[in-house]
This record gives C-alpha cells, structure tokens and sequence, in this order.
C-alpha cells in the first residue's frame, strides 16, 4: 500500500468520524465526546503533517541513502563514531 492509499484511507476516516461526531451517541458521557474530539484534532494534524510530508518527499526535498552525496559519501572525519 503507497504512501498516497494510506493518507487517503486516514482521510476518508476522518470525514467518517466527524459524521459521527454531528450525531453523538447520546449514551457516551459527554467527557468522552470531548476526548474523542481531541484524538480527532490530533489526527487532523499528523494528517496534514504526514501529507506535507509525503509532498516534500516526492519532490526530493531530502537526500537519501542512495543519492550522490548522501551520508554514504560523507568525509571520513565527519561521520559519526559509535
């Protein structure tokens, strides 16, 4: 599953889960509606991180292992010792 499947499956979860938050289940203490709201807000968040993210990578905002001049070719002195 790509990258683009799974933010598109977190997002069709999000919008299911704000359906659900405009008809409460009237049994659940409104306590718990408040924490479901804020799991829902952080959710939000990570998404648009995760998807921001997603774009910059694909646009090669970031040298990989693989790439000329990744840490691979890093000056000997400069690498880290463990």
């Amino acid at each position: 599953m790509g990258v683009d499947t799974t933010l598109a499956g977190a997002q069709a979860e999000l919008v299911e889960q704000a359906k659900q938050r405009e008809h409460p289940n009237r049994d659940a203490p409104e306590h718990v509606r408040d924490q479901a709201e804020l799991w829902a807000g952080h959710a939000r968040t990570e998404l648009e991180w995760a998807k921001s993210l997603s774009k910059r990578l694909s646009e090669g905002a970031y040298t990989m292992a693989d790439d000329p001049g990744s840490w691979r070719t890093v000056p000997d002195h400069l690498k880290m010792r463990f």
